[in-house]
């Protein structure tokens, strides 16, 4: 970019009133006005009850939910799992036409031949009951591979593949 002589001439010229007049004036552009004491407001305070002791080291306990205990020991319940008897799998599923069957089959490679299998969908919760004929292939990171119609009862298509929990 080339600039005439006009244009060189304008910048250097801001360049002198930035550099020296602005300073200037700054530091000396007081006025009699600003050299008068300032005047103190007294201001009020208010305390206010916010639950800390006498000593302000610690704030009460909170308790919404009941009496707290006088004698903690220690000794609460511990929740322990349900006892799952090997008859438990989570896993996923999906399905197929099946070539025959009653409309309530599946197939799983991991649950014996005739167990009645319950699928519970595990984002719904909706349940069905199916029997394992190990009619179809189950293709390998599946589970089970259901009926088509007992897919749709807990399921669209479109979910596949679906975790699911099973039990039987």
């Amino acid at each position: 970019m080339h600039l005439s002589q006009v244009d060189r001439n304008r910048i250097r010229v801001a360049g002198v009133v930035t550099a020296v007049v602005l300073p200037a004036l700054f530091l000396f552009g007081t006025s009699a006005h600003d050299a008068t004491e300032p005047t103190i407001a007294v201001a009020t305070t208010t305390t206010y009850d916010i639950g800390l002791s006498t000593d302000a080291t610690e704030d009460a306990p909170a308790n919404a939910q009941g009496p707290v205990s006088k004698d903690p020991n220690g000794q609460g319940q511990v929740a322990y799992p349900a006892t799952n008897d090997g008859k438990l799998l989570r896993g996923t599923a999906s399905f197929k036409q099946f070539p025959m069957g009653d409309g309530q089959a599946c197939t799983s490679d991991v649950i014996p031949l005739g167990s009645v299998i319950t699928v519970t969908n595990l984002n719904t919760g909706r349940k069905v009951t199916c029997t394992n004929i190990k009619s179809v292939y189950v293709p390998p990171g599946f589970d089970i591979v259901l009926n088509m119609k007992v897919f749709t009862s807990i399921a669209d298509l479109i979910d596949a593949p679906l975790a699911v929990e099973l039990t039987w």
